[in-house]
């Protein structure tokens, strides 16, 4: 059998195991009420295309993906305190439960991530609140980006923090764990860049207008573009491949070796480059193509952030990033603005057809599954030409 076959067996296996066991990793908590907020559902009775691009979104599997239940298990299974530890993870992976209190993601409501009514229900956000920094207000009041907006169902509150405002997403996507060390810093990267003297907050790259109606035919649309509530990041190729350039700048054939000059270029990302998770990486490689699929040779330059335990050893897994961080070690990363020119001495075939550099975006989040990479750009410098 197929090695890649093999692993898809094995990894539905994993995520039918994980999500059959998940009661498991609450036994100790009783059963929670289903809260205050209203089901996706009741949502998409209106806003129907928000609500379909949400579904596709990472935040509408934010509490199911069996990533993230593999490496929840592995933080509860580790700590004495586990009931601590699950509710710093589904804080921020189904924060519905933060008013609800099912931090064991028993109800339907919780199971939908970050979800329409949280999101939309949030008055205000306060990062010193370090357990956690959302002011919720749940109830009928619900605030968004429309200053004008109406609706004959439900009260509405224009909110600054969701038209334009970091905050909204810093409160999850910024963590500092009880070591001091940043495990998340994408808001502090953004704030020490460019962008906020620009004016450009994460909404405007990440969930920028489209066309689409807020709410069904029959209902009063009063605005004819949307959010994009797809919300894609680093692990949608085509996002990073808008934020980053990759050319060749120079190339000296000399007998049998070709000179190489790579640049790789954080042209857009408004943060460092990857973002979130140690566990993400760029790979830049460059090498040969003389036919075949590989590049022979190839040589590579990686671009992440290390963190390291309180004995220096590098940390992997994503339950090690937030639980045993201690310190930071290099960072790599492609910062906003800056571009990087990596010199390749590269061993030519006498076969050989071009000169390749390729840069890959490389995600070992998940426990139970190999490295996944998405190629983010190629660019090639033909044999001839």
């Amino acid at each position: 059998m197929d090695n890649r076959v093999k692993w898809r067996i094995s990894a539905c296996l994993a995520a039918i195991a994980v999500a059959t066991a998940l009661p498991a990793l609450c036994a100790e908590s009783p059963a929670a009420p289903a809260g205050p907020y209203t089901s996706a559902r009741e949502c998409s009775k209106c806003h129907q295309a928000i609500h379909g691009y949400w579904s596709e979104s990472e935040h509408a599997r934010a509490a199911t993906k069996a990533s993230f239940l593999a490496s929840l298990r592995q933080a509860v299974d580790r700590r004495t305190d586990p009931d601590a530890v699950r509710r710093g993870c589904v804080s921020c992976h189904a924060p519905t439960a933060l008013a609800s209190g099912d931090y064991a993601l028993e109800q339907p409501t919780t199971r939908e991530g970050v979800s329409c009514d949280f999101c939309h229900t949030v008055a205000d956000v306060d990062l010193q609140k370090h357990d956690h920094p959302f002011v919720l207000a749940p109830g009928p009041v619900k605030r968004g980006p429309l200053e004008y907006a109406k609706s004959p169902f439900h009260e509405t509150a224009y909110s600054v923090l969701h038209k334009s405002s970091p905050l909204l997403c810093a409160a999850c996507h910024e963590h500092t764990n009880a070591h001091g060390v940043p495990v998340l810093s994408t808001y502090r990267e953004w704030k020490a860049g460019p962008y906020p003297e620009r004016g450009m907050s994460c909404q405007e790259c990440h969930m920028p207008l489209v066309p689409g109606d807020t709410v069904r035919e029959g209902l009063d649309a009063t605005q004819r573009r949307i959010n994009l509530h797809r919300t894609t990041g680093g692990s949608v190729a085509s996002r990073l491949a808008g934020g980053l350039e990759l050319r060749i700048d120079s190339l000296d054939i000399r007998g049998s070796v070709a000179e190489v000059v790579v640049a790789v270029v954080n042209s857009g990302v408004g943060h460092a480059a990857p973002g979130g998770l140690s566990s993400k990486s760029l790979v830049l490689a460059a090498g040969v193509d003389t036919g075949s699929a590989e590049l022979k040779p190839r040589l590579e330059r990686t671009y992440r952030r290390v963190l390291r335990d309180a004995q220096g050893r590098e940390l992997t897994t994503v339950a090690a990033l937030f639980l045993d961080a201690a310190s930071i070690g290099e960072d790599t990363r492609l910062q906003p603005r800056q571009t990087r020119s990596e010199h390749f001495s590269l061993p030519l075939p006498a076969n050989w057809r071009a000169i390749v550099a390729r840069l890959d975006y490389r995600d070992a989040s998940d426990p139970q599954a190999p490295p996944r990479t998405t190629q983010v750009a190629e660019v090639r410098r033909e044999r001839g030409r």
